[in-house]
């Protein structure tokens, strides 16, 4: 059964599946093109050299002093910030053109985009409740969709990511965006594709 938007915005911090959940997505739903916030900041890059979005977002706090709750979101919406009107501009994009997309993304600030989103977009974020559960697929995942990519070097930075994603938790509690846990891979699939589907 084919879904009836034409964008579909997976959100979560790495380690959550949205790789492998949006490429399941797209072959079950004959989606053609599948992107991926990760190679949308690498573009950005090279126009931002030194600024915010040059550094691993993991970094990002640093630019206010030191390590807390506060400065890591505050980081993290800086970055965010660079991405939000490409986001926008996808999903424009997709409703002229009438092409189905579906974009994985850390940069899940629905608070940026939401409104603008129309009823062109479906949106979800997955996340992983247990900390150990955490760390373990992101090790892991160079077994599935990062081949070459340190699981370690990401879980060492574990804390930021886990802020981050309980801050984008309370944005999606707040606009009433579906959160989906993965813990159980194939439960987890269904509910997203269920959420999809709906839209």
């Amino acid at each position: 059964m084919e879904g009836s938007k034409l964008v579909y915005i997976i959100g979560g911090v790495p380690g959550v599946g949205k790789t492998s959940m949006s490429g399941k997505l797209a072959s079950d739903l004959g989606i053609d093109i599948v992107l991926s916030g990760d190679y949308l900041r690498e573009f950005l890059r090279p126009y931002d050299a030194g600024g915010s979005i040059a550094v691993s977002v993991y970094d990002a706090w640093k630019a206010y002093g030191s390590m807390s709750r506060e400065s890591i979101i505050r980081g993290y919406l800086d970055q965010a910030g660079y991405l939000s009107e490409g986001i926008r501009r996808i999903i424009r994009r997709s409703r002229r053109d009438g092409e189905r997309v579906i974009l994985e993304t850390l940069y899940f600030t629905p608070e940026m985009w939401h409104e603008d989103s129309g009823n062109s977009a479906a949106i979800a974020y997955l996340y992983v409740e247990g900390e150990k559960m955490h760390r373990d697929k992101l090790i892991s995942r160079t077994r599935y969709t990062h081949l070459n990519e340190s699981g370690e070097r990401l879980a060492a930075h574990l804390f930021e990511y886990r802020t981050i994603m309980d801050y984008s938790l309370e944005t999606c509690s707040r606009l009433s965006i579906p959160a989906i846990e993965t813990s159980d891979y194939e439960a987890a699939y269904e509910k997203l594709r269920r959420v999809m589907e709906i839209g």
